[in-house]
């Protein structure tokens, strides 16, 4: 009866703050907490980007109302002549502020050792989402270590070519940032992924008569790598901005959600075959908006930790954890509301290595609100 009473209790304030995406659901962020790659295999990820061949990762979870949440992205590196290179990228996320597609593709050439000027460009099924840019790498000889800067022109004949009736204010700008430096056991590795303001207006008769929005991210990953000890540190900032006005209604959303985690493997105890693995997290989220009953304000402040236990046998990696959270969600404004339920997740899963190819199948059980907690699986490919 408590855990039933416990998932209305969410359900009414999830539908009171429906309108504030990923913020306002207690769940979201200890679902990602347990989905998202180990450190390893992320620090795996980040080193391979710019290795000869390429990379993919797809990564597909279960959430609550029958949902999911996705993450497809591949990397691509083409060597044509000793001066001339292709590096192609390709993101395709899901999750419940909605979907991000980035494809981009920079032709390079080598100007001098360990540096290449490339020319950018964003495919795109529509003659009006094409975009245009340049971009400069720096890469070093073992190719783990790398500085890419990139700027695209989004969108670049928008007005010329759209066949929606639209006209954009203004050229919507793309900066990419992305590197990383490893010395030894120690790595750093972050990107930055921001677009300037898009006010695209409506004129002639349409049911939508302005949209606009921005999308801005940053991550770092720092990362101490030995064979008994593995340290790591992540900080993830993301600002997001939603606008739409249609006759007679409006809305808009902003969102802007910060998050600190510090994770450790540890050595194995004595006599044990299994190595703890211990986590906290920190999280300041705000959204702000008025979706039609009125302006609110939410804020969430979230604590949350994970302990865990891994044991490698063969090509097999078991762990088994528990991680859990207490959201302190508070609105203001429209359909005000406070609460801080407490959130959990045991989980246990098994990540199997085969060469170029990595699997790991996840299972959870929420505790808390006394329902299964979802299922995960991913793939890391190196080609």
């Amino acid at each position: 009866m408590r855990g039933a009473a416990l998932v209305c209790a969410l359900g009414a304030c999830a539908a009171r703050a429906a309108s504030a995406g990923s913020i306002s659901d207690p769940m979201f962020y200890l679902h990602q907490d347990t989905y998202q790659l180990t450190p390893r295999r992320l620090a795996q990820w980040e080193a391979g980007q710019f290795a000869p061949g390429g990379m993919a990762w797809i990564d597909l979870g279960s959430i609550e109302g029958g949902g999911y949440a996705a993450v497809e992205r591949a990397a691509l590196n083409l060597d044509f002549a000793a001066r001339f290179a292709f590096h192609g990228e390709l993101r395709n996320d899901l999750d419940l502020d909605g979907r991000v597609t980035r494809p981009v593709g920079d032709l390079l050439v080598n100007v001098a050792p360990g540096f290449w000027l490339g020319a950018s460009g964003v495919p795109a099924a529509k003659k009006q989402d094409y975009g245009v840019g340049g971009s400069v790498l720096f890469l070093g000889a073992s190719r783990r270590s790398y500085l890419l800067a990139r700027l695209i022109a989004d969108q670049f004949l928008y007005n010329r070519t759209n066949v929606d009736g639209g006209d954009r204010a203004s050229p919507v700008l793309h900066p990419q940032i992305e590197g990383r430096w490893e010395d030894g056991a120690w790595s750093i590795a972050g990107s930055l992924d921001a677009t300037t303001e898009s006010e695209t207006s409506f004129p002639g008769p349409s049911p939508i008569t302005f949209e606009g929005g921005s999308r801005r991210e940053l991550s770092l990953h720092f990362r101490h790598a030995a064979a008994a000890l593995e340290l790591d540190a992540f900080l993830d900032v993301l600002r997001t901005h939603d606008a739409l006005t249609q006759p007679g209604a409006s809305s808009e959303l902003r969102q802007t959600a910060a998050t600190l985690r510090l994770e450790a493997l540890l050595p194995p105890f004595a006599g044990m075959l299994w190595r703890p693995r211990v986590g906290v997290r920190a999280l300041a989220g705000e959204a702000t908006g008025d979706q039609g009953a009125g302006a609110f304000r939410l804020t969430r402040r979230e604590p949350g930790a994970l302990i865990a236990a891994q044991r490698e046998e063969g090509r097999a990696l078991w762990e088994l954890g528990y991680a859990f959270a207490v959201p302190v969600l508070q609105q203001t404004g429209a359909s005000a509301f406070s609460a801080a339920p407490y959130q959990d997740k045991l989980y246990g899963s098994c990540d199997l290595s085969l060469g170029p190819v990595s699997f790991r199948a996840l299972l959870s059980w929420e505790f808390a609100n006394a329902r299964f907690g979802g299922a995960n699986g991913n793939v890391l490919l190196v080609f």
